[in-house]
């Protein structure tokens, strides 16, 4: 996949939040102060505030500006039809990170609900290929978020974590500025991925 490229037009608290979503070897993010800075980019994002200004192609107006608005933004406004996302669980934080094909493009840490949240308002709208990692220490937590998940249309593919953490001396040296958690998911996707 080519680097996409993301604009973004609005607050500079949201410009903030979403800098910090991505990976910029994988996403060029450029802050939208003219129109004619529009040409080349795959997608616009634009707070509803500016959204009457705006006449750029690709546009996408942000509704919800929290980690999950933003991530929902940027998936809806590339008009995917599909996504592989990692998943490290965790009792108070689970790392996510999200990949178009073999590419990571979003990386965050939420609570459990949040996660369970964020994955239920996308699949309404795409297919999700989800790596979750397990071990013996966390399979009740896990039987339990897998259980939050029912319902949905998520194809779910259970990573040993043992196994996964084979890559990730690799992934951590290419991706330094990854939380532990993040990094953990990361190696969730690379390893599920493997296998289909």
């Amino acid at each position: 996949m080519d680097r996409l490229r993301v604009g973004f037009i609005g607050r500079s608290s949201t410009w903030s939040t979403l800098k910090q979503l991505v990976f910029p070897e994988h996403v060029l993010l450029r802050y939208v102060s003219d129109e004619s800075e529009c040409r080349g980019l795959n997608l616009v994002l634009t707070e509803k505030y500016m959204a009457d200004l705006v006449h750029c192609p690709g546009v996408y107006v942000i509704d919800d500006v929290s980690i999950d608005g933003l991530i929902e933004a940027v998936v809806r406004g590339l008009k995917l039809s599909d996504l592989n996302i990692g998943i490290d669980i965790g009792n108070s934080r689970c790392g996510i990170t999200i990949l178009i094909d073999n590419t990571p493009i979003i990386h965050t840490t939420l609570g459990l609900t949040r996660a369970v949240r964020l994955l239920r308002r996308l699949s309404r709208y795409l297919r999700i290929n989800l790596m979750v990692g397990t071990s013996p220490g966390i399979s009740e937590l896990v039987r339990d978020f897998l259980d939050l998940l029912s319902g949905t249309d998520i194809r779910i593919s259970m990573v040993d974590e043992e196994l996964s953490n084979n890559r990730k001396r690799m992934l951590g040296s290419k991706y330094p500025y990854l939380t532990t958690d993040e990094l953990d998911s990361l190696t969730h996707a690379y390893t599920g991925l493997s296998r289909f």
